[in-house]
Order: structure tokens, then sequence, then C-alpha cells
């Protein structure tokens, strides 16, 4: 890691923000918490981050892409204080009409989106859902969800994914650490990803899960339009890429792959500078409507 990443991360994060939305899976009163940094009239970048983290996993993203986009991350329904689904078993396509909501209350017609890890599953629902929406896409450690599964085999894919909102042990909670990451990565990395897991709900984890068992991800892309960046770690164990990246990759109709050496599941965090330069290169060619294979 860099002195530059280093400081990306050690940067301020935005302040909370709340805004009030009309979407009825989300109860009699729903809330979406929010972090947002740059000029409102700006191009739009919008992150949405994993099933362990929070709108805090994007502080590195905040202080460098902000200087020329409107950057926003959410607390996905759920989490931080969002209010979480008022129906038991949210589908994929609940979590996009809800980021659709918030845009839509926030001002913003389009937009890069950028999902990690589950938030990629998330985030490309929504741009096959929302297409002209949907500026340039960009999934980090993305995965396949888990759609395409039933019967024992999806039941026990369920059960594993619930395990990890069970409180944790300090030696189970490093172990958590030491899969998301790549072995070098330094302690300062190590800090943010335990402490963002900490606030972790047990509801919307549990509704992050079965989100998971609604959709397949490879099935999906082909109906993208925009064009889409996929970002991940050579050393990426949770999600490796010829299970889950390349899949993703080779299904879209337009689809640049981005495999980031000695990183594992959290390039945001792992290597913020290169990470936050894939992303603004993949807003200007949303911008400039180009297409890249």
């Amino acid at each position: 890691m860099t002195d530059t990443d280093s400081h990306l991360l050690e940067a301020s994060l935005p302040a909370i923000e709340h805004v009030q939305l009309r979407l009825p899976t989300l109860g009699d009163k729903p809330v979406i918490t929010y972090r947002a940094a740059g000029d409102e009239h700006a191009p739009a970048i919008v992150l949405l981050h994993g099933i362990g983290s929070s709108s805090a996993g994007y502080r590195a993203q905040f202080a460098a892409l902000s200087k020329n986009h409107r950057v926003i991350a959410w607390d996905a329904p759920g989490y931080g204080q969002s209010s979480p689904f008022a129906i038991s078993t949210p589908a994929a396509t609940d979590y996009a009409d809800a980021l659709a909501d918030l845009m839509s209350a926030l001002g913003i017609s389009r937009a890069t989106v950028v999902g990690s890890s589950w938030g990629s599953v998330v985030a490309a629902t929504f741009a096959a859902r929302y297409p002209a929406a949907t500026r340039a896409l960009v999934l980090s450690a993305p995965n396949v969800a888990r759609g395409h599964l039933s019967g024992a085999e999806r039941n026990a894919a369920r059960e594993l994914l619930m395990r990890g909102a069970a409180a944790q042990s300090s030696e189970t909670r490093a172990a958590v650490v030491d899969t998301l990451l790549a072995p070098n990565a330094g302690p300062l990395v190590r800090e943010v990803v335990s402490r963002l897991r900490d606030a972790v709900t047990p509801t919307g984890w549990e509704h992050a899960v079965d989100m998971l068992f609604s959709t397949h991800t490879p099935s999906l892309v082909p109906s993208i339009q925009a064009p889409i960046s996929v970002i991940i770690g050579k050393l990426d164990r949770l999600a490796p890429i010829d299970e889950h990246a390349r899949p993703i990759h080779e299904a879209a109709r337009s689809s640049a792959l981005h495999v980031l050496d000695a990183i594992g599941h959290m390039p945001k965090l792992e290597a913020p500078g290169i990470f936050n330069s894939i992303v603004l290169t993949a807003a200007a060619v949303g911008k400039d409507g180009a297409h890249r294979q």
C-alpha cells in the first residue's frame, strides 16, 4: 500500500444524512441514510457496499472521487439507520427499486453505479432494471449470487451464509478478516475491515442473504446496456475470479476485466488509488457513450 493509499483510508468521512422515501416495501416511514460529497451539479457516482459493510466503507473513495463528481454512498435497507424491508424475503429487484427511489429523492437522474461484492448484485440488478439511469457500471469483487441453486443445495448455502451474522470471538473475527484480505494487507486495512463488520445488524444481514437467492448475475448482465468494468483481486479467496468475476465478465455484452495482483476481496480498501482510477475511467467512458470490450 502506498502512502497515498494510507492517506485516503485515513481521510474524514462525510456526515450521515437521512432522506424519507415513498417505497411501501420499506414500511410506513421509510428512511434511507447515506453519505454525500462533491458538487451537487457534478456527474454522480453512486457507491453500494457489501454484505458486511456500510457507507463508511467508502472513505477512500469520498476523499478522491468527490473532487470532480457528486459521490453518494448509501446504507442499504436494514444497514446503519436505514429502514429494513417490511417484507420477509426481499429480492434483488427490491433493493434496486430502493436505490432508484433514493436517487430520485436526491435529484440524480443518471449515475455511474459502483457495487462491491454483495453490492455488485444490487448494482447489476439496478443497471438491468433502470438502463436510462445507469451511465456506467463498476462491479468490484463481484458475486454470481445464488439464484441458480435449489433444494438441499440452496438450504445448505443459505445456512452457511447466515452463520456469518452470529456473534464472533476475537479469533473468529480475525479469521474472517484473513479470508477477506490478501496476506500482505497491512494493519490499517485490517482494522478498517474489522470495524465495518461490527456495525452490521442481524436483520440487514438476513435480508441481504435472502436477496442472493433471488437472482443469478451472469444471467442478468447480458441485458445491461451500460459499459461494465469488473475489478477483482488475484488473491480473492471469498469470490475467486474463475467462479465469479470471469463468468460475469464473459456474459456481459461490454465489459473490461481488471485483475489486481496481490489484492484480496477488498480492492476499494487494499488498493484504493487503483480502484479510484478505474472508477474514474469508467465514469468518463460512460459519459462519452463508448463501450469497451
